[in-house]
């Protein structure tokens, strides 16, 4: 039985509903103005404009920004956001959808120890920028191994003066043709109501989006091989899949992936044909099911056309529901209405692992009443307002580790002689000889004197230069503290050098917790920057610059093991494979530079997982053949073990195989050259024009293999 609701909108064809709700309207300038973070296509704006807000994005990938400025009112600014960033002014909301893959069930759930984590970067523009509302998606695995870092986030939100709202929501309950559900966060401060389920109890069908689609064969379609209908039936085995992952048109899809729709994996969208031939998606197909209008036009290859569809989220016509529900809750602030949720239920700060029991809990049947999150320790409220402070000046507290935070959060509260029952308008500043400083054996002595159920038992006075060196390093050159207040002049190692609070910030602590806090924030940061970005920039300048054989020009991180992948562009290539196209290359610090999908499926290339693959991936077509290299620092030369795994990697490859091992010199050679598989090769970076071949029977080439 379909509800008053309901009626009207389930009873039109897919089609005619994508076309009815998702509009190019015009637009005018007293439209609300929504920043858009992590951009991509515009799936999340695409939802915001159809619902009469103004927009204006910040993408990394040029073509995705190409297809959001073609389709969308508003303009796209192709740039990679890092930490406090420049954006337009006055937004009423902002928007965002960070990379998923650092909090997913599929990957690694390395949360903020991933470097595509970009919530610190949406956390600085909600506490600079300060709108009215701000919503963010990502995946469920976020209530996952990474709990507590969500916990984090909201907390942050809530000190910043927001209500903070979350719930998992599918959206083939909002009219979008496929089962995805995902976790939505919004921050407010009026009232919040979830958007109707306008389709939970009669969704939209994969075939009634597909339409005519499903049933004809494109011109360009790609049919899965023998090969590929033999592994993908292996892997259903052993995932234990009951029913064949072909799309179903009686029923909603399975979730739209990057993954799923451009590589050719074992969960891969395809679709059955009448004569039993499966094919895979094409663009458009996978835009409908993401319920993007055929209106709506892609730009870019047909992987970035892929990725750029897959990476919505969430999909436009949920977005727009999520959009309406946004404007009523501006509404109901210029009406002064206010949401009443009980402060029990406002999850606490988890930034540290030190922490002591929360004294308004006390008995176990209190306990039992309140939801997990009250129920769960905080850490001393004076110490996570000091951590406030020093994110608010730009110093990187959310790469620090949870005894370096706590130690930067006390060595601030001992420099300001502030105790836990302190206000902040008694911090102390530097004013003379007579003002409050403290040596860093002082500093510790602070700490056991005033904070040491915090600490859990006494630090040794003995570990004062641990201070200087560790906790004092990022206070000084942040312009919070003077090195040494009463005497400049005095030697790195002088036991007397005393420390305290600059009187430029004295004002960043005398206010906070009051309205003129964050104009005295930005005018210190105009002063004396922004301490994570000259780290940041430190680090830029750090970089191994590498241009690719077809003049792209890439950037490795530090490390003896980039450097051995750099002379391997560099040396080993114009010299043994001139003219070859490097189809991936890895990074040690957990990233991947180069990685051409189309191409090494094409080679017959199946998991392209990174762990998979060795270092370096390179083709040279004139020959036919594939170099697969690593770079050997301290592990992974091609060992017996790893030529067997290459191999069955690329049993279906095309192109015949050469292994290379990659090394420094003779020394580091020396260490493993036991290990070292027969028929590969070995190369030195020091002595570039030579290979070892362990098999004397040719020269270089590829050895006896099925395919070659």
């Amino acid at each position: 039985m379909k509800t008053e609701q309901e009626k009207g909108i389930t009873d039109i064809s897919y089609q005619e509903f994508i076309n009815r709700e998702l509009t190019k309207d015009i637009l005018n300038d007293e439209n609300p103005l929504v920043i858009d973070l992590f951009a991509g296509c515009g799936g999340l704006a695409l939802g915001f404009e159809a619902a009469g807000f103004k927009t204006t994005g910040y993408e990394m990938s040029e073509e995705a920004c190409a297809t959001y400025q073609y389709n969308l009112h508003g303009r796209c600014e192709n740039i990679t956001l890092t930490r406090y960033p420049t954006l337009i002014d006055n937004p009423k909301v902002i928007i965002a959808g960070p990379p998923c893959q650092p909090f997913s069930k599929g990957g690694y759930q390395l949360g903020l120890l991933d470097s595509r984590d970009g919530f610190p970067i949406f956390l600085d523009a909600v506490e600079r920028y300060h709108p009215k509302i701000a919503l963010f998606e990502n995946v469920q695995g976020m209530l996952y191994r990474n709990k507590r870092y969500f916990e984090e986030i909201v907390a942050t939100l809530s000190t910043n003066g927001y209500f903070v709202e979350w719930k998992i929501l599918n959206a083939s309950d909002y009219g979008v043709p496929q089962r995805r559900q995902r976790l939505f966060c919004v921050a407010h401060q009026s009232v919040w109501k979830w958007p109707a389920q306008t389709h939970l109890h009669h969704p939209y069908t994969a075939g009634e989006a597909l339409g005519e689609l499903a049933l004809i064969v494109p011109a360009k379609a790609k049919f899965l091989t023998l090969s590929q209908d033999q592994y993908i039936q292996r892997y259903e085995a052993a995932s234990k899949c009951i029913n064949p992952r072909d799309i179903h048109l009686n029923a909603p899809s399975r979730t739209v992936t990057c993954r799923n729709l451009a590589a050719a994996t074992g969960d891969m969208l395809r679709i059955r044909l009448a004569d039993g031939r499966r094919r895979r998606l094409t663009v458009r197909e996978g835009a409908r099911l993401q319920s993007f209008p055929d209106w709506f036009e892609f730009f870019g290859t047909e992987d970035s056309q892929y990725q750029q569809i897959g990476n919505a989220v969430p999909p436009p016509i949920l977005a727009k529901a999520l959009a309406l529900s946004v404007k009523a809750c501006l509404k109901a602030e210029e009406q002064g209405l206010r949401t009443e949720i009980s402060p029990s239920y406002q999850p606490q700060q988890l930034t540290l692992n030190f922490i002591r029991e929360n004294p308004q809990i006390s008995s176990r049947k209190t306990q039992k009443t309140r939801p997990r999150i009250a129920q769960k320790k905080y850490m001393e409220p004076k110490i996570e307002e000091a951590l406030q402070i020093l994110k608010a000046v730009g110093i990187p507290v959310d790469s620090q580790t949870p005894k370096r935070k706590l130690r930067l959060a006390l060595t601030l509260l001992a420099v300001a002689n502030l105790k836990p029952e302190s206000s902040w308008t008694e911090a102390c500043y530097w004013q003379g000889t007579k003002s409050w400083a403290l040596t860093t054996r002082e500093i510790i002595i602070f700490w056991n004197n005033n904070y040491l159920e915090v600490l859990g038992k006494p630090l040794s006075s003995g570990s004062y230069d641990d201070v200087r060196r560790k906790d004092l390093a990022l206070l000084i050159p942040s312009g919070l503290v003077l090195r040494s207040a009463a005497n400049p002049n005095a030697s790195t190692n002088d036991p007397t050098r005393r420390y305290a609070v600059s009187e430029d910030a004295k004002d960043i602590l005398l206010t906070f917790g009051t309205p003129q806090w964050q104009e005295n924030i930005n005018a210190f940061r105009e002063k004396y920057g922004v301490l994570a970005e000259r780290l940041f920039r430190t680090r830029q300048q750090n970089q191994v610059p590498v241009t690719l054989p077809d003049g792209t020009y890439i950037e490795l991180s530090q490390g003896e093991h980039n450097l051995i992948q750099k002379a391997i562009i560099d040396e080993f290539l114009p010299r043994f494979a001139p003219g070859a196209e490097v189809l991936y290359i890895g990074d040690s610090a957990k990233k991947v530079l180069v990685r051409k999908d189309e191409r090494l499926l094409q080679l017959g290339f199946f998991e392209l997982e990174r762990d998979l693959l060795p270092d370096v991936v390179a083709y040279d077509p004139v020959r036919n053949w594939l170099f697969l290299i690593e770079a050997v620092h301290s592990s992974n030369p091609i060992s017996q073990i790893r030529h067997l795994n290459l191999e069955e990697l690329t049993q279906n490859c095309t192109a015949p195989r050469i292994y290379v091992s990659a090394f420094k010199n003779r020394a580091s050679f020396r260490e493993w050259v036991l290990e070292i598989s027969w028929e590969t090769e070995v190369w030195l970076v020091e002595s570039p024009d030579h290979l070892i071949h362990f098999n004397g029977e040719k020269f270089l080439g590829p050895y006896n293999q099925p395919n070659s």
